[in-house]
């Protein structure tokens, strides 16, 4: 059966390659989620430039999960406003928001093969088809996933499905990937070398990346970090 939760990347579907001179890919001010229960995120204040990543780093339950959902669009923010590559997004649709969001179980469609789930993430575009097959073959080498191209996705392993969900964004080129825990479920063996290609393939494309984990071990020295406390208030040094 398909994996009902990949569905479309979260993305704007109008072409927007090319950075706005002197904006951030992705800023938020005072973006603030509270439930009843008091737990939330927030506030948040942050900036990322393209080709930049940060870490949220927290506990289970800090909201780290909860704020990158905001971001995307999947969940509305009580205060604080949200804008991706200067234009203000907190406003507008997911699929209008160009940042493309990769979740914890690696979301494919199950029954079809690599190449048709990296063709869907650019199915949308108003591009000419020439450019649309350039992109996924591109993206497919770029993720190191064109030994196994016309596996189903069903028949793939974490670390495959990982490579086959960076090619989907690679090809679909937001402004900003947003990832929750995406490597938590990958063995120890081929977790480093993953999370090292996402990173620097995303960072080669001028992509933003904000990266949700509460493992220690995701952190790089090449990146920033933002600790997130378990009432979700950054930690601020």
């Amino acid at each position: 059966m398909p994996n009902s939760s990949a569905g479309e990347p979260l993305v704007r579907t109008t072409k927007s390659d090319e950075a706005i001179p002197g904006t951030a890919a992705l800023s938020l001010r005072g973006v603030e989620r509270r439930f009843r229960s008091s737990r939330g995120i927030g506030p948040i204040d942050l900036s990322l430039s393209r080709g930049e990543h940060l870490t949220l780093l927290g506990d289970s339950g800090s909201g780290k999960s909860t704020l990158i959902s905001i971001i995307a669009g999947l969940e509305r923010a009580d205060h604080g406003t949200i804008e991706v590559d200067g234009r203000r997004v907190d406003r507008l649709p997911p699929g209008r928001r160009d940042v493309a969001m990769v979740a914890q179980n690696l979301p494919l469609y199950d029954h079809l093969d690599v190449r048709a789930n990296v063709e869907l993430a650019v199915s949308g575009l108003r591009i000419e088809r020439a450019e649309r097959d350039d992109r996924v073959a591109a993206a497919i080498d770029a993720a190191d996933a064109a030994d196994f191209i016309g596996t189903r996705a069903d028949r793939l392993s974490g670390g495959e499905r990982a490579r086959v969900c960076l090619a989907r964004i690679l090809a679909r080129r937001p402004t900003v990937a947003l990832l929750d825990e995406p490597f938590s479920g990958l063995d120890r063996g081929r977790r480093a070398s993953i999370r090292d290609l996402v990173f620097t393939t995303l960072a080669n494309a001028g992509t933003a990346v904000l990266l949700v984990t509460h493992d220690e071990s995701d952190l790089r020295s090449d990146g920033r970090t933002l600790e997130i406390d378990p009432q979700g208030h950054p930690i601020l040094s």
